[in-house]
């Protein structure tokens, strides 16, 4: 069985979508992961779900996934109306993600450290926000169930930006090993998890290890390339940079991976445009054997 490919809208987020939606058709793709932070409006992304489901279907293309809005919308916040107020975002979000016919939803866990409070220790709110991560999840499974939509957990790179403020890389719930710990008395059909193989590499764990870990409970893919001795989750065409692809791919179907592999490409490495980047990544999507030309 041929698997589902994706790309996603972040590769033209200067585009509005209906222009980003042509211009990813163009290179070969048919499938999308919707970017609700390139694409709809920050606190109320469901507003723009009529819409874009008419521009998917104008198109004869499919949404995979939806990536919810991110930054500050996140489950772990490390204050109550911090929290309950991005969990009304995220439960707008899975019924765009309903409406627009996808049945994923990337959310992140925990705060980028960037915004958390600066007048208190960073390991003293630790607890706090895996706690809340836990009840966020809690919260919002009603929601997924109703809409049919699983909620797939990512794999952050916040650690390296830690290490690299001279800080310790603890960081919690950052890995794979940690995240499936976590979402284990969740229930599967709701709640899961997304690899994304440029995180992996940027704090430094290895991907095809981390896909391997992640297992029956991976669901999502943000297949992506970076730099292979100074990774710092750059975003490239896959085979741009220093990731071990074969191994990569070779893991995904030792899982048995039923899930799209979506294509998280937004930087070049050499000046390409946004469209040689697409087409470089369906060529090599193709020669992997992920592309059914017939």
């Amino acid at each position: 069985m041929i698997p589902q490919v994706s790309y996603s809208t972040a590769g033209f987020g200067g585009l509005e979508l209906g222009m980003a939606l042509d211009r990813i058709a163009g290179t070969g793709f048919r499938c999308v992961e919707f970017v609700c932070d390139r694409h709809a409006p920050g606190d109320h992304p469901g507003v723009v779900a009529q819409e874009v489901r008419r521009q998917l279907r104008e198109r004869g293309m499919t949404a995979a996934t939806v990536h919810a809005p991110a930054r500050r919308t996140v489950l772990g916040a490390p204050t109550e109306d911090w929290r309950i107020e991005k969990l009304s975002v995220l439960t707008d979000a899975l019924r765009l993600t309903s409406e627009i016919g996808a049945h994923g939803m990337v959310i992140h866990g925990i705060p980028n450290p960037m915004f958390l409070p600066e007048d208190r220790a960073l390991k003293s709110m630790y607890a706090a926000m895996i706690t809340a991560m836990r009840r966020s999840i809690e919260d919002l499974i009603p929601a997924a169930q109703k809409a049919g939509v699983r909620m797939l957990l990512e794999n952050l790179p916040y650690n390296r930006d830690l290490r690299a403020a001279g800080r310790d890389g603890d960081y919690p719930l950052m890995r794979m090993a940690d995240l499936r710990a976590f979402i284990e008395d969740f229930p599967p059909e709701q709640v899961g998890l997304i690899v994304d193989v440029g995180h992996a590499w940027t704090d430094g764990m290895d991907p095809a290890r981390e896909i391997l870990i992640a297992g029956d409970r991976l669901w999502g893919t943000h297949l992506q390339d970076v730099d292979r001795d100074n990774p710092q989750d750059n975003h490239w065409a896959p085979l741009d940079g220093g990731l071990d692809w074969p191994s990569i791919v070779t893991a995904l179907q030792q899982i048995g991976y039923a899930g799209a592999y979506t294509f998280e490409v937004i930087a070049p490495r050499r000046g390409e445009s946004a469209e040689e980047l697409a087409r470089m990544t369906f060529a090599a999507a193709r020669a992997w054997g992920l592309v059914n030309d017939k």
